[in-house]
C-alpha cells in the first residue's frame, strides 16, 4: 500500500464530464504542462488510499482535467468520486507550484506564515530538481522553505506578499 505522504494533493474531482463515467479534476496549484506521467492516481476513500488506473486524459484548461478512469465508466460510479481528493507520487509532476513558475519576480515579497506572521523576505528560490526551495531572509539569517503547493498558499501581488502555511516546527530560528 503506498504512503500519501509520499505523494502531492494533485487536485480535486468536482463534477461530472457527461455520462460515461468521465469526470472534471481541478487541479492544486499546478498546470497541465507540469504533470509528466499519469497512468494511475490514489483517491483516498474510507481514509485508505484507492488506486485508479487511468485509461485517457486531456487538458480541459490549464487548470483542470478531463480524467477517464478503466473501471469508472457510468454516471452513478462517477458520482461517488466527487469531491474526493486525488493523490500522485511527487515524481509524477514538477513540484514547483505554478504561481512560482517565474519565481525572480517574487524576490523581494514579505513571506508571512498563516500561523507564526512576518517570516521575512524572499531572497532567492533554488532550483532544485523536484523540490525548489523559497530561501527567506528574516534578520540576517535564512530561513529554507520547500516551495510545495501545499505550503504556499497563494501570492498576493498587489501587496508583494506570499503567504505559506508551513508544519509546526519547519520555521524556527
Amino acid at each position: 500500500m503506498i504512503d500519501l505522504s509520499d505523494c502531492i494533493v494533485l487536485g480535486t474531482i468536482v463534477k461530472l464530464h457527461g455520462v460515461h463515467g468521465k469526470v472534471i479534476l481541478l487541479l492544486n496549484f499546478i498546470s497541465f504542462d507540469n504533470i509528466q506521467e499519469l497512468e494511475s492516481v490514489f483517491i483516498e476513500i474510507d481514509g485508505l488510499p484507492v488506486p485508479f488506473f487511468i485509461s485517457e486524459y486531456t487538458e480541459k484548461t490549464q487548470s483542470s482535467l478531463i480524467l477517464d478512469f478503466e473501471d469508472i465508466d457510468t454516471e452513478n460510479k462517477a458520482k461517488e468520486l466527487i469531491n474526493t481528493k486525488v493523490f500522485v507520487p511527487s515524481r509524477s509532476v514538477n513540484a514547483i507550484p505554478d504561481q512560482l513558475v517565474n519565481a525572480k519576480e517574487y524576490i523581494g515579497y514579505k513571506v508571512m506564515d498563516k500561523n507564526v506572521g512576518f517570516l521575512g523576505i524572499l531572497k532567492d528560490i533554488i532550483d532544485i530538481r523536484q523540490n525548489p526551495v523559497l530561501c527567506v531572509l528574516h534578520d540576517k539569517k535564512e530561513i529554507l522553505l520547500p516551495a510545495h503547493h501545499e505550503f504556499i498558499v497563494n501570492i498576493d501581488e498587489s501587496n508583494k506578499t506570499i503567504h505559506v502555511k508551513t508544519p509546526d516546527g519547519l520555521t524556527k530560528i
